[in-house]
């Protein structure tokens, strides 16, 4: 699910709290480093600010906007050699930040190397990548999220948020409307079942939702449609908590025993629907999920992985449901991923849509499951996908994912339909 742009902010603001007796992450301590070295800045107090962003950062040297907010408090302190040092860092992430528009950076703004720093990073909003549009979903009116494909049929699914729709592409190119109207809430990730003839949607009530009301706040469910005929088959709801929490199912995925995994993005949790079960049980919570997003099961290494938009690549264990952060290897990030896919060849394929350029990341890990060897980019700063979500292996076990869901359009406090509008998927050969 796309976040908005000020995702770091949110994620300053984050207070993370750890079970009694249990050790804090090192997200959660970073973050809060980070609160503190903003407090210290309001206060004036320079030194102060710069000695917690560097051990912010030392923390988790893969944020973004730590490395930002540390180059800020290097110059405040009249440090700039060590500034453009960590703009290099950000640059070396493959990632934009346009500092010389802050007030932050005013005092260095007309100096030769911060202006290097800055074409630095302006290089990395060149394109990069040799993906294409595959199709585009002609005059779409809603927010497409979803996809799935069906290779017994060559047909694609979509999940409309805004419509509480699945809209199916059939291998005649033609586009309809394949579920029923307001069969579910917003329909988000989608999973294919031909063993049960399912078509398993992960749905949520969000403000982004055609009929949205403050009384649907945490409506949140697995919808089980019809394969063949698009009807609803079955609409499980999370249980009633009352936690106090906006609960949102966003994607999931189907494992080879029929389980149904889904992530809550808006609670810790990590919910699983088994076969024959009437209900969704919490299977994994931890102190480590912050924003839960895309999940895939990966039986053969006897682990799921997870997407958390703030937090990074999670690997929760199928038998003990251990939950460990996989850190990230030097000058890479896999902060930001929404959609989370694995590859024929068993690599991890993250959508990166909380990071500027929105990008596409190859995730290679050890055979263990339990490292990550290498992050190569296959995608970044593509002009046909400006808002990337969801995706899923189709034909010739390429990648296919929606290029530009529109979540933009669907923001604030007038949540209309918009315009009739092509919705481009993009196809990645892997």
């Amino acid at each position: 699910m796309k976040k908005n742009c000020w995702l770091w902010l949110y994620l300053i603001a984050l207070v993370v709290i750890s079970p009694a007796g249990a050790a804090e992450p090192l997200t959660a301590q970073a973050m809060q480093l980070a609160r503190d070295a903003t407090a210290a800045a309001d206060e004036k107090d320079y030194p102060a600010y710069l000695a917690k962003m560097e051990e912010a950062v030392a923390l988790r040297p893969d944020f973004p906007r730590m490395l930002v907010n540390l180059a800020a408090a290097q110059v405040a302190n009249g440090k700039l050699d060590d500034a453009v040092g960590t703009l290099g860092r950000l640059a070396a992430l493959g990632l934009h930040s346009p500092v010389e528009k802050s007030d932050e950076f005013a005092a260095v703004r007309d100096s030769k190397p911060f202006k290097a720093a800055v074409a630095k990073l302006a290089a990395n909003l060149q394109p990069k990548g040799s993906g294409e549009i595959a199709f585009t979903l002609p005059e779409m009116t809603g927010l497409i999220e979803g996809i799935a494909w069906r290779e017994k049929t060559g047909e694609f699914f979509f999940g409309d948020v805004y419509d509480r729709a699945v809209w199916v592409r059939t291998a005649d190119k033609k586009v309809r409307r394949f579920s029923a109207a307001d069969a579910a809430f917003g329909i988000f990730g989608l999973a294919v079942d031909e063993a049960h003839g399912a078509l398993w949607a992960a749905t949520s009530a969000v403000p982004a939702m055609r009929g949205y009301t403050g009384e649907l706040d945490s409506a949140a469910g697995l919808a089980e449609f019809d394969l063949a005929s698009g009807a609803l088959r079955s609409l499980v709801r999370l249980p009633v908590t009352h936690d106090h929490q906006t609960h949102v199912l966003g994607d999931l995925a189907l494992a080879p025993d029929g389980s149904v995994y889904l992530p809550d993005s808006g609670a810790s949790i990590l919910w699983r629907f088994t076969p024959g079960a009437t209900e969704l049980e919490a299977f994994a919570q931890s102190p480590e999920f912050m924003s839960l997003q895309g999940v895939v099961v990966a039986s053969d290494l006897g682990a799921l992985f997870l997407a958390d938009y703030a937090n990074g690549l999670l690997r929760v264990d199928l038998a003990s449901r251990k939950v460990s952060l996989l850190a990230a290897p030097p000058d890479t990030t896999l902060i930001g991923i929404d959609g989370l896919i694995r590859a024929p060849t068993g690599e991890l394929l993250g959508i990166q849509n909380g990071v500027r350029p929105a990008r596409v990341v190859k995730i290679a890990l050890d055979r263990t499951g339990e490292t990550v060897a290498g992050v190569t980019v296959l995608e970044s700063a593509r002009l046909n996908m400006p808002d990337p979500t969801l995706g899923c292996i189709a034909t010739d076990g390429n990648l296919f994912f929606v290029g530009n869901a529109g979540w933009s359009h669907f923001e604030g406090d007038d949540i209309k339909p918009t315009a009739p509008r092509p919705v481009p998927i993009f196809k990645t050969k892997l």
